[in-house]
């Protein structure tokens, strides 16, 4: 332990500990294990420009959809495209 503060770094760099967390996380429980192997960090950091300019389209969404992405904050369509897009990259995986 340091003299920062009382955080204890030698049981939560226990990856023991943090997998029997994880385990008996009950917010984790509906989870699906692959889940994690697609998911990625969103930081809020725009992406760098790409070749590929995105279409404007106009589509209907549910309201809690809406409503969650939205409740996020700026860069709401942003994450809905990255949903979309990791959608579409897992199902190309799996042909």
């Amino acid at each position: 332990m340091n003299d920062f503060g009382k955080t204890n770094f030698d049981r939560i760099d226990d990856d023991a500990e943090l997998a029997r967390q994880e385990r008996d996380d009950p917010d984790l429980a509906d989870v699906a294990r692959d889940w994690f192997v697609h998911a990625r960090l969103e930081t809020g950091i725009p992406a760098p420009a790409s070749d590929e300019k995105k279409q404007p389209v106009t589509i209907r969404l549910d309201p809690e959809i809406l409503a969650f992405f939205r409740g996020q904050g700026r860069g709401w369509q942003t994450r809905i495209n990255a949903v979309l897009k990791a959608f579409v990259t897992a199902q190309k995986s799996n042909d």
